[in-house]
């Protein structure tokens, strides 16, 4: 490995090194220490490799929230598979359509999915294997707990950082998510740029409550871990499930888009619980409810901008600090506002948006088998920018940016 070859595989073997029998990941009586998650992805990696699943494959996810889902991260990590989760909140046609641009080797889903790709293992061919979370196992889906062979795995292939990690969906543009290809450094210096300005360490602890498909979950759950804080996953979100688990845990960050944490916040003042441990939310709400949460608790509410194709965030802060504003932007971004052509303009201009140049955004913003990647309509990507995107300088702008930093 070169000075600078870190992978999220060596993210993972260095937790285990460092914080060795010190929990990682907490799912209702399970509890994985980092030495152990190391060798339960080095187990799936085995059984990976037994299938013929090599580096550039692709596995799809189809499941909510489990402990074998971050086993399955971390497996496709070391083998340099590109892991393509997918939205279990979407119809049967519109999955059969990302599954279609997505072309995997392997599908995974568990019991809340099943119905959805009921019949698929005989009518998709293409696919070669099917496998399945949990019990009952639906017709032509083989148990995913058979892929974990011993400690299996044998010697990590040498992957790049700049291989892709994972493709994360984006918002739909002509009817199918596109998935942003996130590469093993961009996830990690979003990693070290979220533990930075969180302050995140090892005794912290993260609520896993949003779904793992999705940027804002997957990436503060690898922050945490990268951390050595512990993470404790919920299949989904349930408030009063939420508030217990926060007071037996010691839970300190919770990510938040409505109503979570409206409904959190009611469900603790019906609970008794001020959330004494709780002092992270972050993401998206309206400013009446991060009130209500700086008056009953501790915890401060942190703001910023991001999408998939950043892999984190582009600016952060917390609201106290400057309420309605984005935030500030995190090390190694500049933020500018343009004009439609991409040419700066001053503070204040009435017509503008703002435009972000990251060193860890998405390599391409398709990840299509058939497809050249293309420009993404949602992040307004242009012409010139796509055409020297790399994962060391990309620019990415929004209308959701708009607002002043």
């Amino acid at each position: 490995m070169g000075a600078h070859g870190f992978t999220v595989y060596d993210m993972i073997t260095r937790g285990a090194a460092l914080h060795g029998d010190a929990p990682a990941v907490i799912q209702g009586e399970l509890v994985v220490s980092f030495r152990d998650f190391q060798r339960r992805v080095d187990a799936l990696a085995g059984g990976l490799t037994a299938l013929g699943i090599a580096a550039g494959d692709r596995v799809c996810m189809l499941a909510q929230n489990d402990a074998a889902y971050l086993d399955l991260y971390g497996a496709c990590a070391r083998q340099g598979i590109l892991a393509y989760p997918i939205n279990w909140r979407l119809s049967a046609q519109e999955v059969e359509r990302v599954v279609e641009r997505a072309g995997p080797k392997m599908m995974v889903v568990d019991t809340s999915t099943l119905g959805v790709v009921a019949g698929w293992p005989e009518s998709k061919k293409a696919v070669a294997h099917w496998y399945q979370l949990g019990e009952p196992v639906g017709a032509g889906f083989t148990p995913f707990a058979t892929l974990y062979r011993g400690a299996g795995g044998g010697p990590a292939p040498d992957v790049s950082p700049d291989a892709p990690f994972a493709a994360i969906s984006t918002a739909a543009v002509d009817v199918v998510p596109r998935g942003a290809v996130l590469t093993h450094a961009n996830v990690l210096t979003a990693n070290l740029t979220s533990i930075a300005c969180m302050g995140l360490g090892a005794s912290d602890r993260y609520l896993v409550a949003l779904p793992l498909f999705h940027i804002s979950a997957l990436g503060a759950t690898l922050a945490h871990l990268h951390a050595g804080a512990a993470c404790v996953l919920v299949s989904r979100f349930d408030a009063e499930e939420a508030v217990r688990l926060i007071d037996r845990h010691g839970i300190a960050h919770v990510s938040d888009f409505p109503p979570v944490l409206a409904s959190l916040l009611d469900a603790a003042r019906k609970l008794g619980s001020r959330l004494p441990s709780l002092r992270h939310v972050s993401g998206l709400d309206a400013p009446p409810t991060i009130q209500r949460l700086h008056a009953e608790t501790g915890a401060q509410f942190w703001t910023g901008f991001g999408q998939s194709e950043t892999s984190g965030f582009v600016t952060i802060q917390r609201v106290a600090d400057r309420p309605g504003a984005a935030g500030r932007p995190v090390p190694l971004c500049r933020v500018m506002l343009v004009d439609d052509y991409d040419r700066e303009v001053p503070v204040g201009t009435r017509r503008g948006r703002s435009s972000c140049a990251v060193r860890w955004s998405s390599r391409a913003t398709s990840a299509s088998r058939t497809r050249r990647p293309t420009r993404s309509a949602t992040a307004g990507t242009t012409r010139a920018t796509w055409d020297a995107s790399t994962p060391t300088a990309t620019s990415i702008t929004s209308s959701a940016s708009r607002r002043r930093s």
